[in-house]
């Protein structure tokens, strides 16, 4: 992973949430874990900044009642996972 992958808006984003902006996902009645989607948010957030292609895993977040949207979650988390293109 490499912090060019999450594209620019991502990277604004993800620096907002690390000053205290909190990140724009919709609460569902059932969606991921909010404490464990932005813990896994700000440990991306910290390889941004360190600039450091690290990989990382695909999260499991458990699902919880009154929690984040899974399809915007996911959508965000996306480009980390996705094959680089040849």
């Amino acid at each position: 992973m490499t912090w060019q992958e999450l594209g620019s808006e991502r990277v604004a984003q993800l620096k907002a949430f690390q000053s205290g902006s909190p990140m724009p996902f919709r609460l569902k009645l059932k969606g991921y874990h909010r404490i464990q989607v932005d813990a896994y948010l700000r440990k991306i957030a910290e390889l941004v900044d360190a600039g450091s292609p690290a990989e990382i895993e695909r999260p499991a977040f458990d699902v919880v009642m009154r929690g984040y949207d899974r399809r915007q979650v996911d959508a965000f988390i996306a480009p980390l996972f996705q094959a680089p293109e040849a």
